[in-house]
């Protein structure tokens, strides 16, 4: 190859690369690719959810799991042995979105809501950010349903030895300090589940889930048995 033509073709190659590189930058990072991969279907199953919430009866009084899919994916009215719980965990769902389908929840005139939201938010953003996202999130839920009393569980580690995920571990306890702090300066309760779920290095317990974020039926016993003995949740 003569070499003018093989300094073009570095030249254009390198051209692509930073092509390439601004256009994830623009786009989110790596983090924000590595989700979009990883949650294809997620999108049409939050309208689906969303969908069917808005179209059942309200339930006067419910106490209401709302979140993300890690709370979508128990059964928590079986787990009780309470029919009056509502799960409204929606998978992908993030503060904002949560906040926007507030309506729906609270349509319930719930009696308690156990909140468990932040992980998909630290996908993309810095605690930072996230943190003033949940911070309206809450403001909402206080100023249009005053008569519920809202806990705020911890946001759960991750564990990226079991599958890598877009969520580092010393980001989510920068977040749960937040919300700590938040809860007390709301005078709302503060449930850590981090603790309770973690390994002897602070990751989620590889024994409560496959893939690193997603909790197995182990994982809900377990967050139950926090509930019940630090709030005196009967079955």
């Amino acid at each position: 190859m003569k070499p003018y033509l093989l300094y073009a073709s570095i030249l254009l190659n390198l051209l692509l690369l930073a092509a390439f590189g601004y256009a994830l930058h623009r786009y989110g990072g790596w983090r924000n690719l590595w989700s979009k991969i990883s949650s294809r279907g997620i999108e049409k199953t939050y309208f689906h959810r969303k969908n069917l919430f808005e179209m059942l009866p309200p339930k006067e009084g419910a106490i209401v799991f709302l979140g993300n899919s890690i709370t979508a994916g128990n059964e928590w009215a079986e787990m009780f042995g309470n029919p009056n719980i509502l799960n409204r965990g929606i998978p992908g769902d993030h503060c904002d979105g949560i906040r926007a389908r507030l309506d729906e929840v609270l349509k319930n005139r719930p009696s308690k809501i156990f909140l468990m939201a932040g992980v998909n938010d630290l996908a993309f953003y810095p605690p930072s950010i996230v943190l003033p996202k949940y911070e309206r999130l809450v403001e909402a839920i206080l100023t249009k349903s005053p008569h519920t009393t809202l806990y705020l569980q911890s946001v759960l580690p991750v564990n990226n030895l079991v599958s890598p995920t877009p969520v580092d571990n010393d980001d989510v306890r920068l977040l749960n300090d937040g919300i700590r702090q938040l809860a007390k300066a709301k005078g709302l309760i503060f449930i850590d589940l981090y603790q309770a779920l973690q390994d002897l290095d602070g990751n989620l317990d590889a024994a409560y889930t496959q893939d690193g974020v997603h909790l197995n039926g182990a994982a809900y016993l377990k967050w139950a048995e926090v509930l019940k003995v630090e709030l005196k949740m009967e079955n």
